[in-house]
């Protein structure tokens, strides 16, 4: 260029553009804040289930994870953490790094009242915790053996408000699913039962079929066994709705117990801050896979089903049963073993 020739500024000004244009590049690709704008998911994302390999939930959290994984084109990582019954998930759940790439599946136990029970928990689940979607449900009958003289659930109450303390309960152990809820339907119809914990249900449900104990709350896969050879008697389901394995037989809403509802299940969270638009997406995507046909047919033999939630119902569902929790722990003075 001619030294006497001046400066074209459109030129300058090109120049001066095109480096500012290409340092914003840059600083995008390398800045944390470039993650944002990268399509989720662009890895795969890892699920912590809080239960043991091999138990409903987990079998249930690994079907709808292999389904939501075509969807995405990204794999979900499954490992369990099941310790002190789920609530070593949550905390782990809690802390971990809110970008859609780190989820907990965690029973409804350990989301709404093991908290209450155990001494030292820091954790507030309403507070928390993302609702992201409901994976499965296990629906629950109460049960009598067969020596109990009711034929109803209407029946099995009046006898044992004329006998206080003479029936008995088994549960899963003190501060147990099992435990809570028939302590919830106690307080709600005026029985009197008398507890006997277990350690787990499988006893227990020897002896409800032995006649050692009177009467239980359990997932139903247990009991059908039995009611087929007539030594249990299922009276009531205990959830909002009748299930197909036993169509006929009647709610504890329907018997008269007006708004009581027990169901355990199992769900997936998120830790707090995980993008709406995440949440929005893997909602959407669960509730497909928990509605495909072959998973249904695949689940009923086994006693368990879908809830289709959007994350606003879910919340809900989790603020109430917690509030009910809440108070039963603290009325009754439920302690966990």
């Amino acid at each position: 260029m001619n030294p006497m020739t001046p400066m074209n500024p459109m030129n300058t000004l090109t120049r001066r553009s095109l480096q500012c244009i290409g340092l914003a590049s840059l600083l995008a690709a390398v800045l944390p804040g470039h993650a944002q704008t990268t399509a989720w998911p662009s890895r795969p994302i890892n699920v912590t289930v809080g239960l043991q390999a091999g138990t409903g939930s987990d079998v249930a959290v690994r079907n709808v994870a292999e389904k939501v994984a075509a969807a995405l084109g990204q794999p979900l990582v499954i490992g369990n953490l099941p310790g002190a019954a789920g609530l070593l998930a949550a905390q782990q759940g809690i802390k971990a790094t809110p970008d859609g790439y780190n989820l907990v599946a965690l029973s409804g136990a350990a989301v709404t009242t093991l908290p209450h029970m155990q001494k030292g928990t820091s954790f507030n689940p309403v507070r928390d915790l993302v609702p992201i979607a409901m994976i499965v449900s296990f629906p629950s009958v109460i049960s009598v053996n067969r020596s109990v003289p009711a034929q109803t659930f209407q029946e099995f109450v009046a006898l044992a408000r004329k006998n206080p303390g003479k029936y008995t309960y088994a549960s899963g152990g003190n501060g147990s699913v099992q435990h809570t809820a028939m302590e919830q339907l106690m307080a709600m119809t005026g029985m009197k039962l008398l507890h006997v914990p277990y350690k787990g249900m499988a006893q227990a449900t020897s002896d409800l079929v032995a006649g050692q104990v009177d009467t239980a709350i359990q997932g139903v896969v247990a009991v059908i066994p039995f009611t087929k050879t007539g030594q249990v008697r299922p009276l009531a389901w205990t959830g909002a709705n009748r299930n197909p394995l036993y169509p006929d037989l009647p709610t504890l809403h329907e018997a008269g117990v007006t708004g009581y509802n027990f169901q355990s299940w199992t769900a997936l969270f998120g830790p707090p801050g995980t993008p709406r638009e995440v949440v929005a997406r893997l909602n959407a995507e669960i509730r497909k896979a928990v509605a495909a046909p072959d998973l249904r047919e695949r689940w009923l033999p086994n006693g368990m089903e879908s809830m289709d939630l959007d994350p606003a119902q879910m919340a809900k569902l989790i603020r109430e049963e917690n509030e009910q929790m809440a108070k039963l722990v603290r009325e009754v003075g439920i302690q966990a073993d």
